[in-house]
């Protein structure tokens, strides 16, 4: 497999370069012109379209798709970026060769490109064009899945929040004393004359011993850098296990949720 370098912008380049040295030498062979038309057309709308893909210039991408494979797809219109991403990721090159890794078959055009996508290996994939109206189209291309749908970003803090309390909890039952103290509000810290993360033995005192916690992360309420939910911790040991639930609060400090009012802890 031949495998892309550089910017998307350079292997779109090399191809052109490519295509300029093949075909004089197609054209100096006595072959059938018009199948060397159409081989032209096909890779010109192959570059066209990987092209608009790497650069995200979404209404060139959508008028290269052919009207079959737009209805088979539900292809929205406009397309979005953020669909775009959700269905093919971020572009960062491809490479293909005119002469060898594309095959024009009367209305249909098969390419075989090397697509380096952000976060992935560099994979082969096979974009497909069929001859629609004088003109080619994207007909297929394996790497595209349509059915991905944008990852629809947590606007109310919700996960973040309950991985900040997950996190704060987990260090509770380990004992993990310094990451409690850096996790605490300001506020909570100044209340409660916190200066220092306490010692194993002091935490025993004010804690105790949890064995488990739960809470219902669908029940945390968030308002503005304000958030609560019911939490409950089992206390004890095996045989002898408490069960104990409080509301939780929580603050924004920054990118930062921090924990402000927490019951379990006993002065």
């Amino acid at each position: 497999m031949k495998v892309g370098t550089g910017s998307f912008r350079s292997a779109a380049i090399w191809i052109v370069l490519a295509l300029m040295l093949v075909i004089p030498l197609l054209a100096g062979c006595g072959g059938d012109s018009k199948a060397q038309d159409e081989t032209t057309a096909a890779t010109d709308t192959a570059i066209a379209f990987l092209n608009a893909l790497g650069d995200q210039d979404l209404a060139v991408l959508r008028s290269l798709m052919s009207p079959g494979y737009l209805d088979e797809n539900g292809i929205p219109d406009p397309i979005t970026t953020e669909k775009l991403v959700a269905v093919v990721g971020y572009v960062n090159s491809y490479r293909f060769i005119p002469d060898e890794d594309i095959a024009v078959e009367e209305d249909r055009a098969v390419v075989t490109v090397d697509l380096e996508v952000v976060g992935k290996d560099v994979r082969e994939e096979t974009l497909v064009l069929g001859l629609e109206d004088g003109g080619w189209k994207v007909d297929a291309f394996t790497a595209m899945d349509w059915s991905q749908e944008p990852v629809v970003e947590d606007t109310s803090g919700k996960v973040q929040v309950e991985q900040a309390l997950r996190d704060f909890l987990v260090a509770c039952v380990d004992g993990d004393t310094t990451f409690i103290f850096e996790h605490l509000s300001p506020d909570y810290k100044e209340k409660h004359r916190l200066e220092d993360p306490w010692t194993s033995a002091e935490f025993s005192g004010v804690f105790g011993s949890a064995r488990s916690f739960d809470f219902a992360p669908e029940e945390i309420d968030v308002e503005d850098d304000l958030a609560e939910v019911d939490v409950t911790v089992e206390f004890g040991s095996r045989g002898n296990l408490e069960s104990e639930t409080s509301r939780v609060t929580l603050v924004r400090e920054g990118r930062d949720w921090l924990v402000d009012v927490f019951p379990f802890f006993i002065y």
